[in-house]
């Protein structure tokens, strides 16, 4: 399951943002401020993605997206904010974002801009996923996931399982 930081210190706002996230099957990890995100960051190995608000209560989004590119330039950084001056924009797009969503935002909008990053992040072979109802098998982590949690394979068993669902 692909992993995403959520940086927004409006608690209601970022509870619905993890749920919203973790009901289209990635894993959500909120942070409210600056400091917890930093903490979170180098915690998190196998973040595939940071939502950052840029107005936080200890801190800018744009200087720790600036930081969190400089250790992890490939992360990819979606900024999530009320501030629509031009030059905010702009600013978003220098410090390494690939977009810069103002408030008030569309979830399905968001959620479908969320899967095209990734999808492109992710590179060539990113694409190979298989997906059968609840189940998802993704050959490039060697996961499995039913129902939201990471199934325990051997090496034969996901292989099998890989086969059944490219080859029904």
């Amino acid at each position: 399951m692909k992993r995403i930081l959520v940086v927004e210190d409006d608690l209601a706002l970022s509870a619905g943002l993890c749920f919203e996230l973790d009901a289209a099957g990635y894993t959500a990890i909120p942070a409210y401020n600056c400091a917890k995100a930093r903490h979170l960051f180098q915690q998190e190995q196998q973040l595939a993605l940071a939502l950052l608000d840029v107005n936080l209560p200890d801190g800018s989004g744009f200087a720790l997206c600036r930081e969190l590119k400089e250790e992890r330039p490939e992360l990819p950084v979606i900024f999530l904010t009320a501030n629509d001056l031009e030059q905010d924009v702009l600013t978003g797009f220098d410090m390494g974002a690939e977009d810069y969503v103002t408030k008030p935002f569309s979830m399905p909008v968001l959620l479908e801009k969320i899967r095209v990053i990734l999808k492109r992040s992710s590179g060539p072979g990113g694409e190979h996923r298989l997906n059968y109802q609840d189940l998802t098998v993704d050959p490039d982590s060697r996961e499995a996931v039913l129902d939201g949690q990471i199934l325990d394979l051997t090496a034969r068993e996901f292989e099998l399982l890989h086969t059944f669902l490219a080859a029904p």
